[in-house]
């Protein structure tokens, strides 16, 4: 490769890195102007809650998640659960059932699957819920007591159509654990900082709310139906379409953490992170496709630098003063987010992730653009 061509390729990672400098800080001066939220659950709800899940093969997980709903603060003549078996092959409906009659006071319900998907399922849950505020979780999740309370408060205060709400790996005891979480935090980080500046751009769906009247309005005119992943993503996307960038809003608040496993395996890993990839090329918004090209392209140009490096010795030192610089821009949202949640702890592996991350990146992202993806099939 030639000067020219040398020079070329700076040039276009110097503007890529710029924009990549641009989002971050942006999020990050969202994520330290958005204040954390404190309940004194003093005033009596009147809002009515359907929590709607999608279940399959979560066995191993499912009492958990039942046991953390019929535990919390929130009156149970106030809420539902609405549980839809999306084809189990192990005993989560007969462990739903069991729980269904140890707890006569608890208003929960299980429905087989009319058709196959998560995104599917949760549709399904919501023709079938009554009541006019929506929660939806995953089933391999454990929530706090406060976990209701805390979103319909947050509601009511801010009257917005949809919520969305930190979600927190855990547990983080082995390297691999660690650098998940880490990871996952920067996620967290970035959903709660782009929706504090009025551009949000990514959300979690083991932990929003939305009002049932706006979501059935919505599904109206969804076309990703047919797409396996994304029934938070594209569901959040359809709302700041409708109602306005305003009307979605992040609650910062310990009492509204959902704690979801961290993949055991590489494998699992990779397979989750690609369902998550794989609806990238579905969006439609210009602020999500633009958000996921320059954060791609960005780990892209660190590693076309390192290749490049081994032709050209002179360019190592560009590949280092990428990785640092990006480390420097990461840091005070991670900073911040860690704090936050409790896991301080964790930063000190944030330089080696640095280093590891725009090859996972990059690889997930290719991937997951072109291997097909099913939801846990």
């Amino acid at each position: 490769m030639n000067f020219e061509l040398y020079h070329m390729l700076l040039n276009i990672i110097l503007i890529i890195s710029a924009l990549y400098l641009i989002f971050i800080i942006a999020f990050t001066f969202g994520l330290y102007n958005l204040k954390e939220v404190f309940f004194t659950f003093k005033n009596k709800n009147n809002v009515k809650v359907s929590v709607l899940i999608a279940a399959r093969n979560e066995g191993k997980n499912i009492d958990k998640l039942l046991q953390s709903l019929y535990n919390q603060s929130f009156s149970k003549e106030l809420f539902e659960v609405i549980i839809i078996d999306d084809h189990s092959e192990d005993n989560t409906k007969l462990i739903i059932e069991d729980f269904i009659k140890e707890h006569k006071d608890f208003n929960l319900k299980i429905f087989n699957a009319e058709k196959e998907g998560k995104k599917l399922a949760i549709s399904q849950a919501l023709h079938l819920s009554k009541n006019e505020f929506i929660i939806v979780t995953d089933a391999d999740c454990s929530l706090n007591e406060t976990w209701i309370e805390s979103i319909v408060n947050f509601y009511k205060e801010k009257g917005c159509k949809m919520i969305l709400a930190p979600v927190l790996l855990s547990p983080a005891e082995t390297f691999f654990e660690k650098i998940q979480v880490l990871e996952h935090l920067s996620l967290i980080g970035s959903t709660a900082g782009s929706a504090a500046i009025g551009f949000p751009v990514m959300c979690n769906g083991a932990n929003m709310a939305y009002e049932k009247e706006a979501a059935l309005e919505i599904e109206k005119k969804r076309k990703d139906f047919n797409i396996p992943s994304g029934d938070d993503m594209f569901l959040m996307e359809q709302f700041v379409k409708k109602y306005g960038a305003k009307n979605v809003k992040f609650l910062l608040s310990k009492s509204a953490i959902v704690k979801t496993k961290t993949c055991k395996t590489i494998s699992e890993f990779f397979r989750q992170r690609r369902r998550w990839v794989s609806k990238t090329k579905s969006y439609t918004s210009w602020k999500i496709i633009s958000t996921a090209l320059v954060v791609l392209f960005f780990n892209l140009s660190i590693i076309s630098v390192l290749i490049s490096a081994f032709f050209n010795p002179a360019l190592w030192i560009y590949y280092f003063l990428l990785t640092f610089l990006k480390f420097f821009i990461d840091l005070p949202l991670l900073k911040n987010i860690t704090t936050f949640m409790n896991q301080e702890s964790l930063l000190k592996w944030t330089l080696l992730l640095e280093f590891i991350y725009p090859f996972y990146a990059v690889f997930t992202a290719v991937s997951g653009m072109l291997i097909n993806v099913k939801w846990k099939r």
